[in-house]
Protein backbone atom coordinates (compact mmCIF):
# COMPACT_ATOMS: atom_id res chain seq x y z
CA UNK A 1 0.00 0.00 0.00
CA UNK A 2 1.00 3.88 -0.40
CA UNK A 3 3.54 4.48 2.17
CA UNK A 4 3.99 8.39 3.50
CA UNK A 5 7.49 9.51 5.33
CA UNK A 6 7.13 11.73 7.74
CA UNK A 7 10.10 13.45 9.96
CA UNK A 8 10.81 15.52 12.55
CA UNK A 9 13.09 18.50 12.74
CA UNK A 10 13.97 21.69 14.04
CA UNK A 11 14.52 24.98 12.47
CA UNK A 12 18.37 26.10 12.42
CA UNK A 13 19.54 29.53 12.15
CA UNK A 14 21.11 29.26 8.95
CA UNK A 15 17.73 28.62 7.32
CA UNK A 16 16.40 31.72 8.42
CA UNK A 17 16.12 34.74 6.47
CA UNK A 18 16.56 38.95 8.02
CA UNK A 19 13.06 38.25 10.11
CA UNK A 20 14.08 34.91 12.22
CA UNK A 21 11.53 33.08 9.53
CA UNK A 22 12.69 30.17 7.66
CA UNK A 23 13.29 31.31 4.17
CA UNK A 24 11.65 30.29 1.25
CA UNK A 25 14.97 28.55 -0.18
CA UNK A 26 15.19 26.60 2.97
CA UNK A 27 11.22 25.61 2.60
CA UNK A 28 12.04 24.66 -0.96
CA UNK A 29 15.40 22.51 -0.31
CA UNK A 30 13.27 20.59 3.11
CA UNK A 31 10.47 19.87 0.21
CA UNK A 32 12.94 18.74 -2.20
CA UNK A 33 14.90 16.51 0.38
CA UNK A 34 12.03 15.08 1.75
CA UNK A 35 11.38 13.45 -1.85
CA UNK A 36 14.75 12.03 -1.50
CA UNK A 37 14.52 10.62 1.88
CA UNK A 38 11.41 8.50 1.01
CA UNK A 39 12.93 7.33 -2.14
CA UNK A 40 15.82 6.37 0.20
CA UNK A 41 13.66 4.54 2.33
CA UNK A 42 12.04 2.90 -0.62
CA UNK A 43 15.34 1.64 -1.46
CA UNK A 44 15.65 3.87 -4.34
CA UNK A 45 18.31 6.37 -4.25
CA UNK A 46 19.59 8.94 -7.14
CA UNK A 47 22.67 7.07 -8.08
CA UNK A 48 20.95 3.94 -8.16
CA UNK A 49 18.19 6.09 -10.56
CA UNK A 50 20.87 7.68 -12.53
CA UNK A 51 22.56 4.09 -13.27
CA UNK A 52 19.15 2.99 -14.94
CA UNK A 53 19.11 6.40 -17.24
CA UNK A 54 16.81 8.44 -14.67
CA UNK A 55 16.88 11.57 -12.57
CA UNK A 56 13.80 13.63 -11.68
CA UNK A 57 13.38 17.09 -12.21
CA UNK A 58 11.23 19.65 -11.21
CA UNK A 59 8.85 21.05 -13.09
CA UNK A 60 6.70 23.47 -10.73
CA UNK A 61 6.13 24.34 -7.42
CA UNK A 62 3.27 25.78 -5.30
CA UNK A 63 4.23 26.77 -1.47
CA UNK A 64 1.03 28.02 0.23
CA UNK A 65 2.17 29.43 3.90
CA UNK A 66 0.01 30.06 6.60
CA UNK A 67 3.03 30.74 8.86
CA UNK A 68 6.97 30.60 8.03
CA UNK A 69 8.65 28.45 10.70
CA UNK A 70 10.62 30.19 13.30
CA UNK A 71 14.08 29.73 14.40
CA UNK A 72 14.64 26.96 16.58
CA UNK A 73 11.05 25.60 16.26
CA UNK A 74 10.69 21.91 16.15
CA UNK A 75 8.06 20.64 13.40
CA UNK A 76 6.67 17.36 11.74
CA UNK A 77 7.32 17.25 7.77
CA UNK A 78 5.34 14.72 6.10
CA UNK A 79 5.64 14.08 1.87
CA UNK A 80 3.37 12.47 0.25
CA UNK A 81 3.77 11.15 -3.37
CA UNK A 82 0.73 10.77 -5.87
CA UNK A 83 0.12 9.28 -8.82
CA UNK A 84 1.24 11.30 -12.10
CA UNK A 85 -1.19 12.62 -14.03
CA UNK A 86 0.45 12.59 -17.73
CA UNK A 87 3.50 12.84 -17.64
CA UNK A 88 3.96 15.00 -14.24
CA UNK A 89 5.07 13.21 -11.02
CA UNK A 90 3.02 15.20 -7.91
CA UNK A 91 4.35 14.65 -4.49
CA UNK A 92 2.89 17.30 -1.30
CA UNK A 93 5.20 17.93 1.40
CA UNK A 94 3.34 19.44 5.23
CA UNK A 95 5.06 21.50 7.50
CA UNK A 96 3.52 21.21 10.67
CA UNK A 97 4.00 22.01 14.30
CA UNK A 98 4.16 19.30 16.69
CA UNK A 99 0.50 20.24 18.39
CA UNK A 100 -0.77 19.83 14.68
CA UNK A 101 -0.73 23.16 13.51
CA UNK A 102 -0.58 23.31 9.17
CA UNK A 103 2.16 25.97 8.55
CA UNK A 104 3.24 25.32 4.97
CA UNK A 105 1.99 23.22 1.74
CA UNK A 106 4.83 22.56 -0.67
CA UNK A 107 3.24 20.79 -4.24
CA UNK A 108 5.89 19.87 -6.59
CA UNK A 109 5.07 18.53 -9.82
CA UNK A 110 8.62 16.58 -11.31
CA UNK A 111 9.44 15.41 -14.57
CA UNK A 112 11.32 12.22 -15.14
CA UNK A 113 14.13 12.77 -16.94
CA UNK A 114 16.71 11.02 -19.00
CA UNK A 115 19.87 13.00 -17.57
CA UNK A 116 22.49 12.13 -20.93
CA UNK A 117 20.08 12.86 -23.78
CA UNK A 118 18.24 15.62 -21.56
CA UNK A 119 14.78 13.99 -22.90
CA UNK A 120 11.44 14.08 -20.63
CA UNK A 121 10.26 9.93 -20.05
CA UNK A 122 7.67 8.60 -19.53
CA UNK A 123 6.28 7.60 -16.02
CA UNK A 124 5.71 4.11 -17.08
CA UNK A 125 9.93 4.20 -16.87
CA UNK A 126 9.29 4.32 -13.38
CA UNK A 127 6.81 1.42 -12.77
CA UNK A 128 10.25 -0.88 -12.66
CA UNK A 129 10.45 -0.06 -9.03
CA UNK A 130 7.39 -1.22 -8.03
CA UNK A 131 6.42 1.95 -6.03
CA UNK A 132 2.59 2.40 -4.86
CA UNK A 133 1.27 6.07 -4.92
CA UNK A 134 -1.64 7.73 -3.39
CA UNK A 135 -4.66 9.11 -5.57
CA UNK A 136 -4.14 12.33 -7.19
CA UNK A 137 -7.73 13.35 -6.57
CA UNK A 138 -8.02 16.77 -5.61
CA UNK A 139 -4.38 17.69 -6.81
CA UNK A 140 -3.82 21.22 -8.35
CA UNK A 141 -0.10 21.36 -9.34
CA UNK A 142 -0.34 19.62 -12.29
CA UNK A 143 -2.87 22.61 -13.90
CA UNK A 144 -0.78 25.41 -12.42
CA UNK A 145 -0.39 28.74 -14.16
CA UNK A 146 1.28 32.24 -14.39
CA UNK A 147 0.54 34.72 -15.92
CA UNK A 148 2.28 38.39 -16.44
CA UNK A 149 0.00 41.18 -15.21
CA UNK A 150 -0.53 44.08 -17.31
CA UNK A 151 1.86 47.19 -16.94
CA UNK A 152 5.40 47.94 -17.23
CA UNK A 153 8.28 45.90 -16.09
CA UNK A 154 11.62 46.53 -14.66
CA UNK A 155 14.59 44.97 -16.04
CA UNK A 156 17.32 43.21 -14.03
CA UNK A 157 20.27 41.04 -15.07
CA UNK A 158 21.58 38.01 -13.55
CA UNK A 159 24.70 36.23 -13.78
CA UNK A 160 24.95 32.30 -13.15
CA UNK A 161 28.11 31.64 -10.43
CA UNK A 162 29.32 28.44 -9.38
CA UNK A 163 27.67 28.99 -5.96
CA UNK A 164 23.91 28.37 -7.81
CA UNK A 165 24.98 25.06 -9.05
CA UNK A 166 23.60 21.32 -7.97
CA UNK A 167 24.85 18.48 -8.61
CA UNK A 168 22.64 18.33 -11.92
CA UNK A 169 25.00 21.57 -13.17
CA UNK A 170 22.38 23.76 -13.42
CA UNK A 171 20.95 26.47 -11.31
CA UNK A 172 19.00 24.55 -8.27
CA UNK A 173 14.87 24.88 -7.85
CA UNK A 174 15.72 26.71 -4.46
CA UNK A 175 17.87 29.51 -6.07
CA UNK A 176 15.30 30.98 -7.84
CA UNK A 177 13.95 31.66 -4.88
CA UNK A 178 16.65 33.75 -3.71
CA UNK A 179 16.51 35.42 -7.33
CA UNK A 180 12.91 36.35 -6.72
CA UNK A 181 13.53 37.58 -3.38
CA UNK A 182 16.39 39.83 -4.36
CA UNK A 183 14.08 41.77 -6.92
CA UNK A 184 11.31 42.28 -4.47
CA UNK A 185 11.21 45.75 -2.39
CA UNK A 186 13.18 45.20 0.71
CA UNK A 187 10.54 47.15 3.09
CA UNK A 188 8.27 44.47 1.76
CA UNK A 189 9.74 41.58 2.95
CA UNK A 190 10.41 43.57 6.38
CA UNK A 191 6.92 44.47 6.40
CA UNK A 192 4.79 41.57 5.22
CA UNK A 193 4.40 38.50 5.45
CA UNK A 194 4.51 35.71 2.07
CA UNK A 195 1.79 33.88 1.55
CA UNK A 196 2.12 31.80 -1.40
CA UNK A 197 5.36 31.56 -3.93
CA UNK A 198 5.14 29.64 -7.25
CA UNK A 199 7.59 28.67 -10.09
CA UNK A 200 7.28 27.11 -13.36
CA UNK A 201 10.61 25.95 -14.49
CA UNK A 202 10.87 26.15 -18.28
CA UNK A 203 14.85 26.05 -19.38
CA UNK A 204 17.73 25.14 -17.26
CA UNK A 205 20.45 28.07 -16.78
CA UNK A 206 23.98 27.12 -16.44
CA UNK A 207 27.39 28.68 -15.62
CA UNK A 208 28.16 32.03 -17.11
CA UNK A 209 25.21 32.25 -18.63
CA UNK A 210 23.42 35.57 -17.31
CA UNK A 211 19.32 35.61 -17.61
CA UNK A 212 17.06 38.76 -18.03
CA UNK A 213 14.68 39.41 -15.42
CA UNK A 214 11.64 41.39 -15.38
CA UNK A 215 9.89 42.71 -12.55
CA UNK A 216 6.20 43.27 -12.22
CA UNK A 217 4.51 45.12 -9.28
CA UNK A 218 4.38 47.95 -6.63
CA UNK A 219 4.90 48.52 -2.93
CA UNK A 220 1.10 49.13 -2.56
CA UNK A 221 -0.08 45.64 -4.41
CA UNK A 222 -0.50 42.35 -2.92
CA UNK A 223 1.80 40.45 -5.64
CA UNK A 224 4.93 40.71 -7.41
CA UNK A 225 5.92 38.90 -10.79
CA UNK A 226 9.04 37.50 -11.57
CA UNK A 227 10.17 36.40 -15.09
CA UNK A 228 13.45 35.26 -16.38
CA UNK A 229 14.73 34.72 -19.57
CA UNK A 230 18.28 32.99 -21.71
CA UNK A 231 18.41 34.91 -24.73
CA UNK A 232 15.09 34.17 -26.62
CA UNK A 233 13.73 31.73 -24.46
CA UNK A 234 11.79 31.65 -21.38
CA UNK A 235 13.93 30.25 -18.12
CA UNK A 236 11.29 30.84 -15.63
CA UNK A 237 8.38 32.35 -14.52
CA UNK A 238 7.01 32.86 -10.78
CA UNK A 239 4.96 34.87 -8.13
CA UNK A 240 4.86 35.90 -4.50
CA UNK A 241 2.21 37.13 -2.94
CA UNK A 242 2.20 39.25 0.57
CA UNK A 243 -0.50 39.62 2.98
Amino acid sequence: MPRKLTKQITVIEPECDITKRMSLANIMRHAQQMGSYHLHELGIGYDRMYEDGMVFLVSKMLITVNRRPGFDEPLLLTTVPKKPKGVQFIRDTYFDTMSGERLVEVSIAWLLADPYAHKILRPSKFDRYGIEMFPNDGEYITGYRIKRPEGPGERHLRQIKYSDLDYNHHVNNAIYSNIVCDLVPLQVLLEREISKFGIIYQKEAKAGQVITLELVGAEDQPTFYVGGRLDDARCFESEIKFR
